[in-house]
This record gives C-alpha cells, structure tokens and sequence, in this order.
C-alpha cells in the first residue's frame, strides 16, 4: 500500500532460479567520489551481531533459497528509509530519518520474528530526492538509505526495494516520470522515451557505491530484490491496456544491471480481485522471479488462489503487503496466515513499522494498518505473538528476546497529578520499568511501576506520571525497558527535575 492508498549474473540464477498531561519544562532534544576500493564511512552499532551468511537469495522454481536452503520468512514494510513523511522539517517538508529511527524500526522488525524488509527506493522529483530534476542525480540523497541497507544488515534483514510508486505522494511517482517529458501519466506504461527515463534511473540506483558497506547495491546480498514498482495494477490507470509488455521492459533491465538479485513483479492485484487475479502473461516472463500482492482486507480465497498461479508459472508468490491488524475487515489474521503458509508462498510483510520518536513515546502514524512492536492493545499484543509463531513455522528460528538499548533524553516535570516522565524509548521494549530515589542519595531506588508503556504523545506531554510524589520533595528517577520474556535491559542515567539524560549521537 502506498501510505495511503488502496489500503498502499555472476551465474543467472537456474532457470532464472538461481494520553497525556503536559509538562511545565523545556523539552531538551537533542559524495562519494569514484575508486576502486571505495572508503567505507563510519557505523555506529547497537551492539547487534551482524549475520554471518554473504550469500544471495536466489529463485529455484517457484520457491527461494537461500545457501541451497527454502528461504521462506515473514517481514514488514519500512517504506519511509529514505524519506519520512510522519516527521517534518520546520518548513513542514518530509525530513531524513534519523539513524535512531532507522535503527529502531530494524530491532522491532526482528523482534516481531521478521527477515525481509520492503521499502520505497522511488525518489523522484522533489528537492531531498535522488533525481529532483529529470536526468539530475544528488547521490547525497542515497545517504539515509545506505545507512538503512548496512543496519538491515547489523539486523539480519534481507531488502526488498521498491523502485517506483504508482500513487502520486512526497517521494514521486510514476507520474513524476511522465510530468517530465508534459505527457499524460498513462504514458508511463507505453512511452518509449519515459521508460528509457526509469530505466536510467534504475541503472543509477543500482550502480550507486554504499560507503558504509563499501559495496555497490547490486553487489550487496543484504538487498534480495527489486521491485518494478508498487501496486502498478492496470485497473487504476485510466486508459492503460496492461498486455506485460512494460513489465518485460523493465523486469529485462534489472535483470541486466542487477544480475545478482531477484526482480519482483510489482503489478500485483487490484484488491477488488478475487479470483484468477494476477496477469498471467506477466508470470511468463523469464526475468520476472517474484510476484507481489497486498491484501486489504486479507483474503483466504485470493491468496490460495493468486499462489497455484504463480506455481504454476514457476515464480514465486509473495504477499507483499497485508492488513495484519484486520483494520480493513476480512478473514483473520490466523486463518490468513496459515493460508500463506500452506500455499507455499515465499513470504509475507505486514504493513507497517512505526519507530519510537527522537524525543518520546512513538512516531505520530495513523494509516490504520500502523505497527507500534509490540502492540499498544491486548489484541495488537497477540497479533505480535502469532506474527512469530509464524515466522517459526516458515522454517525461521524463534526471535532473540534481545535486551532494548537504555532509555535517554528522560525528563522529569511537574503535572497537575504529579511529576510526569517522558523518555526515548527503544524496540524491543515492550514496556518500561520505572525507579525513584531520594535526589540527594545515591542508592535506595525504588520501583514505582514495571508497566508503563509507550504511546503517541503531542509536544511535551508525559509518558508516565509519577502520581505518588510528594510536594515538595526532591527525587531522582531512571527508566529501563522492559522485554517480552520480562527481562530489564539497561537503566538510563538518573534524572532531577530540570535535568535531561543524554543520548548517543
């Protein structure tokens, strides 16, 4: 789903197969030049292992391996890696994720059992973009995005990057494309001298050098595949005959200047669909290996049906995006499930991950199909649960109850109910405990809470209110996070009032 919308080689692979009160304080918040062996720029890590495997995902029919293995995984959509439209710089423009950000999202990803990430690479047309003018390339724009690859990487996620979107949002669109060269957006689909436009600007994303990993994107095994484009479904585009001849163009071409990855087939179906849905000519075509469908609602019918499809073409089928809260209505999120696994589909990815926010509490993201690891309700925590009973039984191992970074940036102010706290949470915290000492002792801590929780809070509002504290009395607090299994990870730095704890640069 777009944000928004209708929801959203080395050898060529075998057979192609290879709620809150306010605060009455100051909330404190904190080109690559061409070479043979490029210099790899600095990265910071959480302390997360990097995987040990540098192999590339391949196709062998219509299931995936990986090492000569089934790769099949449940994942999710990050599509804001290269540009955040939840958070605004002060002239109200789309800001460069923080590294926190990116950081964050790839910890609650893996918590909840996930190994493939999917996000937007279509940047297009805007001044933060990668091509704002039409053969104009800014590669300092590629930097939020490199981070991104090199932290899926300290994660364990493999990327599926989408390379266009066809609904018109900040990031561009097809319609950028066409707006270009003053032809009607069906153009995109037909016109030879548009198509040659995306192709170079594939050609330019693929090529380009990460300085934190030292590797081009399409040498890179972290990144298992490209996406011709997101939702590109014919039955939106007015006056457009879908015949996959568009598709072959350029599904040929990543295949050419990206010979090491797979290429997605990003047509997909028109939710309304519910039987014989995919374009079967489109399933034909040799450099295709992966076809993409998003449900909302989810769909037994249709993601049983849409998978014989694909089998029977000998690609893969992956359900690209899907409505994991049921927000939509629809069929369960267990019975779907269970239907993605028994078709044989490759995978699944929910949509989507919301980080914790820079200063507290989460992101402000309201789609309606937001994922806030590991869930703000009962239900969205047993969403969570059966997210990773699910990944398990794809063949993935059981998620790592990895202990959450240090809460920072805690401070501490006076409320109308008491003194109210907010701090920059971290995934994979599933909640927060919550300490007190006299503020001028040392030791003596006492735990007020081990349940307080993040959430969405306005400006400087409290993420928890300390409703037990004296007037009058001067008092230290400290926060950790808590895990799913109850483990406390590391405590932050103590705070007074009129005080802030730090974060890491």
């Amino acid at each position: 789903m777009s944000t928004r919308s209708s929801a959203s080689g080395l050898l060529r692979r075998a057979a192609r197969g290879v709620l809150g009160l306010p605060l009455v304080l100051l909330v404190l918040v904190a080109g690559l030049t061409a070479s043979s062996e490029p210099a790899r720029a600095a990265l910071p890590t959480d302390g997360t292992p990097a995987p040990t495997t540098s192999s590339f995902v391949q196709r062998d029919g219509s299931r995936l391996t990986l090492d000569g293995r089934t790769f099949r995984f449940s994942g999710t959509n990050v599509y804001w890696l290269g540009l955040d439209d939840n958070v605004r710089d002060a002239q109200g423009s789309p800001a460069v994720p923080s590294r926190f950000r990116v950081d964050d999202a790839f910890r609650a990803a893996q918590a909840a059992g996930g190994t493939v990430v999917r996000t937007w690479g279509g940047l297009v047309g805007c001044d933060r973009c990668i091509e704002p003018r039409l053969g104009v390339f800014q590669d300092s724009a590629f930097d939020s995005i490199d981070y991104a690859v090199a932290s899926a990487a300290r994660h364990g996620q493999r990327m599926v990057i989408t390379l266009v979107d066809n609904w018109d949002y900040y990031h561009g669109s097809k319609r950028t494309f066409t707006s270009w060269r003053g032809l009607p957006e069906s153009s995109f689909f037909s016109d030879a001298r548009v198509i040659e436009d995306y192709r170079e600007y594939i050609t330019h994303f693929v090529q380009h050098v990460n300085p934190y990993t030292g590797l081009a994107y399409r040498d890179d095994p972290t990144i298992m595949a490209w996406e011709t484009g997101n939702e590109m479904w014919c039955q939106t585009c007015s006056g457009n005959y879908w015949d996959g001849s568009w598709t072959k163009a350029v599904a040929d071409h990543i295949a050419a200047v990206a010979p090491k990855q797979l290429v997605v087939d990003g047509h997909g179906t028109d939710p309304a669909c519910r039987r014989a849905c995919l374009h079967e000519p489109s399933l034909d075509i040799a450099s295709v290996d992966i076809v993409d469908d998003h449900f909302y609602p989810m769909q037994l019918d249709r993601v049983r049906s849409s998978a014989q499809t694909a089998t029977r073409h000998g690609k893969a089928y992956l359900v690209g995006e899907y409505d994991w809260n049921g927000h939509r209505g629809g069929d369960g999120l267990q019975p779907f499930l269970d239907a993605v696994r028994d078709s044989g589909a490759a995978g699944a990815l929910t949509w989507s991950v919301v980080p914790h926010a820079d200063t507290a509490g989460f992101v402000d993201h309201d789609d309606g199909f937001q994922y806030f690891f590991p869930g703000r309700t009962a239900d969205e925590r047993a969403r969570t649960s059966s997210l990773q009973k699910f990944a398990v039984s794809l063949g993935g191992a059981a998620p790592v109850d990895r202990l959450p970074p240090a809460p920072c940036a805690l401070i501490v102010g006076p409320t109308a109910g008491g003194n109210g706290l907010r701090w920059r949470g971290a995934a994979p915290a599933a909640r927060y405990a919550v300490q007190r000492r006299p503020a001028s002792g040392s030791s003596g801590w006492t735990t007020l809470t081990t349940w307080a929780r993040d959430q969405v809070v306005p400006g400087s509002a409290a993420l928890w209110i300390d409703s037990t504290a004296v007037a009058g009395r001067g008092y230290a607090y400290r926060v950790a996070g808590v895990t799913l299994a109850g483990r406390t990870g590391t405590w932050s730095s103590a705070v007074t009032k009129g005080s802030t704890s730090p974060c890491a640069a």
